[in-house]
């Protein structure tokens, strides 16, 4: 049996996002022995793991379920993904958010539709799936997914990429009404006036707020 399992990512590469891995200090070591020998063909962990592990268990897809349209997709296998991701009760255990995560847009749709390179990303139903999920976490833990200052100056600017590119399915033309919006949790409030300076160096390298984990009973997570 391989010492890992999980979904595939393509071809003969596994996704890294969801794992089921045989505990053993020999293998640790051999990792942390190696870091620098075997290079990570994407610079992270999914990179190394897969470089390491060429002989790896393949779980059900519906473990770790990608948010991807492929290219090449027919619109049949589309229209299959996007049920998926929508179907309530849910039949899918894990759904992977690729590219531009939910809580870095705002809830009003998915910011994918407004990148290029992200369009395969791009599904509201799957986008209005999270927000469900965090609509029915406590407040506490809702405070981990509002919009620092920098990310809401690219989400307009992407935003107007968009426009002017004039993309068919229009989502930048959509109101924003996700109080996030108006919400700052860092020392760099004004964001619209950092789209004046996009791209330059050194000019929002403020200090961030981080807020400190709550202390959370599990009462209040159960919903008891």
């Amino acid at each position: 049996m391989p010492e890992i399992s999980a979904t595939g990512n393509n071809a003969t590469l596994f996704n890294s996002g969801v794992m089921v891995i045989e505990p053993s200090n020999c293998t640790f070591q051999l990792l942390m022995d190696h870091i620098d020998v075997f290079e990570s063909y994407n610079g992270g962990d999914q990179g190394y793991l897969n470089e390491v592990f060429t002989w790896w268990h393949r779980i059900p897809r519906h473990m770790n379920f990608l948010k991807h349209f492929w290219r090449g997709d027919e619109e049949d296998v589309k229209q299959k993904k996007t049920r998926l991701f929508g179907t309530d009760p849910p039949v899918l255990y894990v759904l992977h958010y690729l590219g531009i995560k939910p809580w870095l847009c705002y809830k009003d749709y998915d910011c994918n539709w407004n990148v290029d390179i992200m369009l395969e990303f791009a599904s509201d139903v799957a986008h209005e799936r999270w927000w469900k999920v965090h609509d029915a976490m406590p407040e506490q833990l809702q405070q981990f997914c509002l919009l620092r200052s920098k990310q809401k100056a690219q989400s307009e600017f992407d935003r107007r990429e968009a426009e002017k590119a004039n993309f068919s399915d229009g989502h930048w033309r959509m109101k924003v009404k996700d109080r996030r919006r108006k919400k700052c949790i860092d020392n760099v409030c004004e964001w619209e006036s950092m789209l004046k300076h996009w791209g330059e160096s050194n000019w929002t390298d403020d200090e961030f707020y981080v807020p400190t984990p709550p202390v959370i009973n599990t009462a209040s997570l159960s919903g008891k």
